[in-house]
C-alpha cells in the first residue's frame, strides 16, 4: 500500500458521515457525476488502482471533496461505478461455432476480472467494500451465468454437446476456476488455458 492509501482510509471514515447525508439539498448534477466517473477511469488506467485516492479523483474531475463524498463514500464505490458498463451482463456469444463461442465467453469473464489488464482492480475494489463488495462480485458472476447457460443450451439443442451435459455445473466450474486464478491467484489465463477448458467439453453423439 502506498502512503496515499493511509490518507484514503482516513477519508473513508470521514466520508461515511457525509455520505449519510446523501439525498439532501439540491438534486445531483449528472454532469458532475460523469466528470467524476471519467476521472476515475482515467486515473486507474494511468496509475493503477492502489495509487488512486479520493483527492486525486476530485482534483482530476475539478470538484470539491465534499461534493465527491456526497455521492460516494470511498474510492472503491467510485471506481466500481466508473466501470459499471463493463460489469453489466454481456451479450450471449453467437458466432456459429461452438469453440469460438466458448472462447469468447471465457475471454469476456477474464477481461471483466482484469479491468485494464490489472487483476488487482476488481479484487481490491470489491475487498474494500466488504459485504457490499462480496455481493458485487456475486452480481458480476451472476450476470455472466445466464449468457453461459444460454450458449451451452443452444449447442446442446444443436446436437454438438450431449443432452446429459450439466450446463449449470460447467458454467459454475468455469467461473470458479477463473475467479480463483485471477482474483485470488493474480494469474491471468491465456488463450492456451482457455482452449483447454473448451477441449474438456464432451461432444454430442
Amino acid at each position: 500500500m502506498t502512503s496515499g492509501t493511509s490518507s484514503e482510509s482516513a477519508d473513508c471514515i470521514g466520508g461515511d458521515a457525509v455520505g449519510a447525508q446523501r439525498g439532501r439539498g439540491r438534486p445531483r448534477d449528472p454532469h458532475v457525476d460523469n466528470r467524476v466517473l471519467a476521472a476515475a477511469r482515467e486515473l486507474v488506467g494511468e496509475l493503477g488502482y492502489h495509487q488512486v485516492t479520493m483527492e486525486s479523483i476530485a482534483r482530476r474531475a475539478r470538484v470539491g471533496k465534499a461534493t465527491l463524498y456526497r455521492r460516494w463514500p470511498n474510492r472503491a464505490s467510485v471506481i466500481t461505478d466508473a466501470f459499471a458498463d463493463e460489469l453489466a451482463e454481456p451479450p450471449t456469444p453467437d458466432t456459429g461455432e461452438l469453440r469460438t463461442d466458448v472462447l469468447a465467453y471465457l475471454r469476456e469473464i477474464v477481461e471483466t476480472l482484469t479491468l485494464l489488464g490489472d487483476p488487482s482492480v476488481v479484487a481490491s475494489a470489491l475487498a474494500e467494500r466488504g459485504q457490499e463488495g462480496e455481493a458485487g462480485l456475486r452480481d458480476i458472476l451472476r450476470a455472466r451465468r445466464g449468457p453461459g447457460l444460454r450458449m451451452l443450451q443452444r449447442w446442446v439443442a444443436a446436437g454438438l454437446l450431449p443432452e446429459s451435459l450439466p450446463v449449470d455445473v460447467v458454467v459454475d466450474g468455469w467461473a470458479g476456476f477463473l475467479l480463483y486464478r485471477i482474483v485470488f491467484g493474480r494469474q491471468v489465463p491465456g488463450d492456451g488455458e482457455l482452449g483447454e477448458l473448451v477441449d474438456m467439453l464432451p461432444r454430442g453423439d
